[in-house]
């Protein structure tokens, strides 16, 4: 037994310092967005907006966070990781008083475009992040990102569940918003105390420097781009064109669910709990793999999953099918994300990290921006067709990654 504690021990003794703080302020984080993510549509829904408003709200969300990533990136590489997360951390958790207190979804829109605003700070914490996990843990490390602070979470959707059917959509959600906010506050104050900045000689944040930085956005972009090895470019075209299907499920799975499957709000609950626990209990192994198959194989192995998996989700009827297709999900999710950031981690130098991920991430953003408005009017049209079309998205996206991207013979550290 004292053998298997140390090797549990030097398997993870990885996480500590910056790494801790942040995975011990997304417990925080993660616990409360899961609670909103499968009922928030139809609180939007329920305070006056139609799919087509709801999917333009989303549009609105993504042109916001689109402009201010790339200043963001500018301020991680000159300014320094910590002083813009800790700031807009603390914005962000206010901004969600808009939501607790919101008469009609416009007032929802207005906390959407503040707490989008305040995500200037993401390149930051994408590169303290990467800053921060040992090359050759990556595919532990990240997976470590996507499983601790997610056990809390496993409780969260059956929570939200009990709250909506107990009180209805729109109170049961204010007080969903009121403990986001009070979770928020906590993340921002465990970030305030102990998270410790990376970058070598950083400068104070100016206001003027804000300014100048949204001026050097398009010349950073260009940079960005001129600066990325060949298989980066075609590991960012293949996921601006899955960035495009995202919208998809995160506006209108909920929206179908109640209206096409007919289960019931805590059945809906249950579902999210099932595909949150399959991340907890896969994600550990499933990260090990992304470091010992590669992470090419493991996105399109994730992929071979999705597919399918959407096509049973359309078909869906029932609660135990709907349980299945969500336990696929979850299987590759845990597959893909810490495969596709530990690709980008093997692929971006140290000092232009922030720079260039935020670039990436910012396009991928941007990609979304249409994605969205489209999907409400899809959805509109007949509710099944936003998911078709995610459908044709993801094979282009396993066809480009399966040509055109290889794994790094030499990691960047």
């Amino acid at each position: 037994m004292s053998n298997l504690l140390r090797r549990i021990r030097a398997e993870f003794s990885f996480i500590q310092g910056n790494l801790l703080t942040l995975i011990v302020s997304w417990l925080f984080v993660f616990f409360t967005f899961s609670m909103t993510f499968s009922f928030e549509s139809p609180f939007f829904r329920e305070l006056g907006a139609p799919p087509v408003i709801i999917g333009l709200m989303g549009s609105v969300g993504a042109m916001v966070l689109g402009l201010v990533r790339i200043p963001g990136a500018v301020i991680a590489d000159k300014y320094g990781r910590r002083q813009i997360i800790v700031m807009m951390t603390f914005v962000i958790a206010f901004s969600f008083l808009f939501y607790v207190f919101a008469p009609d979804w416009r007032f929802v829109l207005i906390g959407m475009i503040i707490s989008n605003l305040s995500l200037i700070y993401q390149p930051a914490l994408d590169a303290i992040l990467a800053d921060s996990v040992p090359p050759e843990k990556r595919g532990m490390g990240y997976a470590a990102v996507n499983v601790i602070p997610n056990i809390p979470t496993i409780i969260a959707p059956a929570v939200a569940g009990f709250l909506v059917e107990t009180y209805g959509i729109v109170p049961g959600m204010r007080i969903v918003y009121t403990v986001v906010v009070f979770c928020m506050l906590a993340a921002a104050f465990v970030r305030l105390f102990f998270l410790r900045e990376t970058l070598k000689n950083p400068q104070r944040i100016e206001l003027g420097a804000l300014k100048v930085a949204f001026k050097d956005s398009f010349s950073a972009i260009r940079e960005a781009w001129r600066d990325m090895p060949r298989t980066l470019k075609f590991v960012t075209l293949a996921f601006l064109v899955s960035a495009f299907e995202e919208p998809m499920f995160r506006m209108f799975t909920s929206l179908y669910v109640l209206d096409v499957v007919g289960i019931g709000v805590m059945e809906w609950g249950i579902v999210n709990t099932a595909w949150v626990g399959t991340t907890l209990v896969l994600g550990f192994p499933l990260g090990k793999v992304v470091d010992k198959i590669g992470r090419k194989r493991s996105i399109l192995f994730a992929y071979s999953l999705f597919i399918p998996s959407t096509i049973l989700f359309i078909s869906a009827r029932s609660f135990p099918q709907l349980v299945i297709v969500y336990l696929m999900f979850g299987i590759g999710g845990c597959l893909i994300m810490p495969a596709y950031n530990a690709l980008l981690a093997d692929l971006i130098p140290k000092e232009k990290r922030g720079r260039i991920m935020g670039t990436i991430v910012t396009m991928n953003i941007l990609a979304t921006v249409p994605a969205s408005t489209f999907g409400g009017f899809l959805y509109g049209v007949s509710p099944v067709y936003p998911f078709i079309l995610t459908i044709i998205l993801g094979l282009t996206v396993s066809l480009i990654i399966l040509f055109t991207v290889k794994d790094p013979k030499i990691k960047e550290e």
